[in-house]
């Protein structure tokens, strides 16, 4: 379900849900809060980080589906979130079991503090046409970073805001 507020919250359709589930989504998406989104959405990913070399770095960027700061390397969506790209690090989504093998062929190094964080997700089809917005500004939020934080739960509050409205 996590995926599927987070494809709707980004003007998207979630047809992978029925009909009344997709119902039952659009009532509760109306009453929830930044909080309320973070924490049921926790769990839309396993979250892997590594320390890579700089080079390492530019070649992983091609096997992932950039998520959080990385998605900042595309200006308009880095508009959007009032951030600037940065450089040295990767941030992107994964299909569940990749990371292992993104680790090996890369020779990464397991690390809390890594410039390589890769996301996997058993649920793919909610990216099919990227990541939604929604699941951008959701993974800023949980930045580390308190500018991108604020900048993801300031478009989470704005994308639940306008859902609230027209919803």
């Amino acid at each position: 379900m996590a995926w599927a507020a987070l494809a709707m919250l980004s003007g998207e359709e979630a047809p992978w849900l029925e009909a009344s589930e997709r119902y039952r989504l659009r009532v509760s998406l109306g009453t929830r809060s930044v909080d309320d989104l973070m924490t049921a959405a926790r769990n839309r990913a396993v979250v892997r980080t590594f320390r890579a070399t700089p080079e390492a770095v530019e070649e992983i960027r091609g096997h992932v589906i950039p998520a959080g700061a990385s998605a900042m390397r595309d200006r308009k969506v880095a508009a959007s979130f009032g951030l600037a790209e940065g450089s040295g690090f990767v941030d992107g989504y994964v299909p569940s079991g990749v990371a292992d093998q993104i680790a090996v062929a890369f020779h990464l190094a397991g690390s809390s503090g890594g410039n390589v964080t890769l996301r996997e997700v058993e649920f793919e089809d909610a990216m099919g046409k990227g990541v939604p917005a929604a699941a951008i500004a959701l993974d800023l939020a949980e930045s580390l970073t308190a500018r991108e934080q604020a900048a993801g739960r300031s478009a989470l509050q704005r994308l639940l805001g306008e859902w609230a409205d027209h919803g």
